[in-house]
């Protein structure tokens, strides 16, 4: 089965709107999504002229959060889209079971209004923003799907998807929506917020798998939900303040443009943590160098007395060489003529050597000091 020059290789998906291919362009030998608009939508001419022209607007945006469109035509009684074909899964499989840090809410936030501005700068509105329409990629990157395209058209066809798409759509209307009032850009803040508000608290602010629709469409328009920050799980008083203004009820009350949205949510980036990790410690102020001091000139003072020249450092000795004389201290000899003459011990033994070489000499220096002896006994 073809659709125009598109080979069918399988069904990827249905919707209120229509049923997914993944097609293969032959012409280029890429991959693509086809949505083929169903059969009972094809029976009003006015809605098969506006899905066709929208989807000639919407492929003129060009935005990496927005799924690029390739191709629309009609052949043989069916009308179809080609898109760009995208791997990865609906936020609402995302999350089911396990729900984002608070930052990782906020940072998908950012991604959404950011394409949500850009797409409203082009004159162009979703009007049926939810997570079975946001595709989340494996590199994190948020693609919006069905843009401008899948939208409620009437109460008629809202009641007759009520058994199977009914609670992914209507739960994320705005109450312009539910009355049939003129719509812009803000419809989509609005959506938004519900979107944010359900990641960050685990639960839907309006309506539930149990109320019907009435229920639903009456919470829409005129109940306040509960804040963020007073539900179960931890959500920073800042980010729920923005979810809650994002969710007000008269449109001028809202953010008033994508960008808007996108700035406080970068803003409150630097708060939004359920449970803030300690602060680094500040580093260390070096303490002032201070200024350098002279130091003081002294007085002039009498030469001090020389220091005592350290020992010079024996260079290495041979064998042969004599061994050198120990210095010791010495103190003040009190007789200086003594100091150069022998001992009488040393006179002594060197008398009793040489009296037993010489019996019949006396050597003279042992009669100088045996003389002067008896000068001083006197």
């Amino acid at each position: 089965m073809n659709y125009g020059r598109y080979q069918v290789i399988k069904e990827v998906g249905r919707g209120s709107m229509g049923v997914v291919f993944q097609c293969l362009d032959p012409h280029i030998d890429r991959m693509v999504a086809v949505k083929v608009l169903r059969t009972d939508r094809m029976e009003s001419e006015n809605f098969v002229k506006r899905f066709l022209k929208e989807a000639k607007v919407i492929g003129r945006l060009t935005h990496p959060n927005i799924v690029t469109i390739y191709d629309v035509g009609e052949e043989q009684g069916a009308v179809y889209i080609a898109m760009e074909f995208l791997e990865g899964v609906s936020l609402s499989e995302e999350v089911r079971g396990t729900l984002p840090s608070i930052k990782v809410v906020v940072e998908l936030g950012v991604q959404l209004a950011e394409a949500l501005d850009y797409a409203h700068q082009k004159g162009v509105v979703h009007r049926d923003m939810k997570p079975s329409n946001i595709v989340v990629q494996a590199d994190g990157l948020l693609k919006i799907t069905d843009f401008g395209i899948a939208h409620v058209d009437d109460a008629t066809a809202t009641l007759q998807t009520q058994a199977g798409d009914l609670m992914g759509t209507p739960a994320y209307m705005s109450p312009e929506q539910v009355l049939g009032q003129p719509v812009d850009g803000r419809t989509d803040i609005f959506s938004l917020g519900i979107i944010l508000y359900e990641l960050a608290t685990g639960r839907r602010p309006f309506g539930g798998e149990s109320k019907s629709l009435v229920t639903v469409f009456n919470d829409i328009v005129g109940l306040t939900p509960v804040e963020p920050v007073a539900s179960a799980l931890p959500v920073p008083e800042e980010l729920s303040r923005l979810i809650m203004k994002a969710l007000q009820k008269d449109p001028d009350e809202r953010f008033q443009s994508g960008k808007e949205f996108s700035e406080a949510l970068k803003a409150c980036l630097g708060v939004a943590a359920p449970i803030p990790a300690p602060a680094p410690a500040p580093a260390p102020v070096p303490a002032p160098v201070p200024a350098p001091v002279p130091a003081p000139v002294p007085a002039p003072a009498a030469a001090p007395a020389a220091a005592p020249a350290a020992a010079p450092v024996a260079a290495p000795r041979s064998a042969s060489a004599p061994e050198p004389a120990l210095v010791t201290a010495r103190t003040p000899d009190p007789d200086p003529a003594a100091a150069s003459a022998p001992t009488s011990a040393a006179l002594s033994l060197h008398l009793h050597l040489h009296l037993c070489l010489h019996p019949h000499q006396i050597p003279y220096q042992f009669l100088r000091l045996h003389l002067r002896n008896r000068w001083r006994n006197f």
